[in-house]
């Protein structure tokens, strides 16, 4: 059997500190999502959950009719499924990486970041006990993939407890920051468009507008 491999026409690298929800965000996103981790030795917060070790890797198709639309975002294994009805319109291949958080991961997240056109930084908004470790992975990422897009999130906007966008921006000491809760497809996928926009805007391919318009995503989910 022969299998064509295409190449993919973005990567996105995702990064944040331990337990930010990089994976949970990632598997939203692409629920065929590989990812290789272990579950934690002990209670994060009061819960038993999971560590990434390696990687995520998720692929994901952005569409959309005409070039600045936000369009819609979906799984490349649903688009492969339901590609007859995107005839027409303009697609794009994403592949969605994903590296651990912990600092001594550094050589990894090396790795990962490799040929990014835009990055992802998740902030878990409810545990200022991790803006350190924020920080230094910021530091890190800006040094090694400055100046290509980059998007830094408050997550988990879903907890009572979580901090606005504006006190994580603070904490930070960056400019902008976004909410998101990344167990959420709609707000997962709103800013990984919202990126892609920038990063097509930053890198405008041939035939395409470089222009982004701010409009709201409208994707309805169609998840096994």
């Amino acid at each position: 059997m022969i299998v064509e491999l295409r190449p993919y026409d973005y990567k996105i690298y995702v990064t944040g500190p331990f337990q930010s929800g990089k994976t949970t965000f990632i598997h939203t996103l692409d629920p065929n999502t590989v990812s290789v981790e272990r579950p934690l030795s002990e209670p994060y917060r009061g819960e038993m959950g999971s560590t990434t070790t390696a990687f995520d890797l998720g692929r994901v198709v952005w569409a959309y009719k005409n070039p600045g639309a936000t369009g819609l975002l979906m799984p490349a294994k649903e688009y492969q499924e339901e590609k007859d009805q995107y005839d027409g319109w303009i697609i794009h291949r994403v592949e969605v990486r994903g590296a651990p958080g912990q600092l001594h991961f550094r050589t990894i997240r090396e790795v990962m970041m490799v040929n990014a056109h835009g990055v992802l930084m998740l902030v878990d908004a409810s545990d200022p006990g991790k803006i350190g470790e924020a920080c230094a992975i910021l530091a890190e990422t800006k040094d090694k993939l400055g100046g290509i897009p980059l998007t830094v999130l408050a997550n988990k906007q879903d907890r009572q407890d979580a901090a606005d966008p504006e006190a994580v921006a603070e904490w930070l000491g960056v400019e902008k920051v976004h909410g998101m809760t990344g167990k959420d497809i709609v707000s997962a996928s709103d800013v990984m468009i919202r990126l892609l926009l920038e990063v097509v805007g930053a890198r405008p391919r041939s035939g395409e507008s470089s222009s982004a318009q701010d409009e709201a995503v409208t994707y309805t989910a169609h998840l096994e």
